[in-house]
């Protein structure tokens, strides 16, 4: 039954830090649009192959949008709740990486682009939380970004 509830669990290694990383996220990231989410995200190839593929998660909510503390650390607490049941979609990615053994760092955002006075309730972030997780796994290009830097060295 433990093990049920770990399933879910988001730890704090999961949670994306560090300025470098997330100014290039922003910067390099690619971009899906949601009705009141925007996921922005970046993948990049594993410099340890004998780790597993990570992915790592921040969330956002801009002052502009929700003055009040208060409503922003709840959006937040909704959407990271969110999120928390809905990654089981990546992980058959995650799992389809490691078969083929590559080991890939996937940086994901959300960025909540409502208005604090029509927040969306859980299922609602969770529908929209699960509608762009499953976009991102039918989209992600094939190639990592480093895979291009790369190759445009090379040429």
């Amino acid at each position: 039954m433990l093990s049920d509830k770990r399933a879910n669990a988001l730890p704090r290694g999961e949670i994306a830090r560090g300025q470098r990383a997330i100014s290039r996220l922003f910067n390099q990231g690619s971009r899906l649009k949601g009705g009141a989410l925007l996921m922005i995200f970046s993948t990049s190839r594993s410099v340890d192959q004998a780790s597993p593929a990570s992915v790592k998660v921040l969330f956002t909510v801009g002052k502009k949008l929700a003055p009040r503390a208060v409503d922003r650390n709840r959006i937040k607490r909704l959407m990271r709740e969110a999120y928390r049941f809905e990654k089981g979609v990546l992980s058959s990615l995650i799992a389809q990486e490691r078969r083929q053994g590559e080991s890939n760092r996937v940086v994901l955002a959300l960025l909540y682009r409502g208005r604090a006075d029509s927040v969306p309730s859980l299922e609602g972030f969770r529908a929209e939380v699960r509608h762009l997780l499953k976009q991102f796994v039918s989209k992600r290009p094939l190639k990592t970004r480093e895979d291009d830097q790369v190759r445009d060295h090379g040429q």
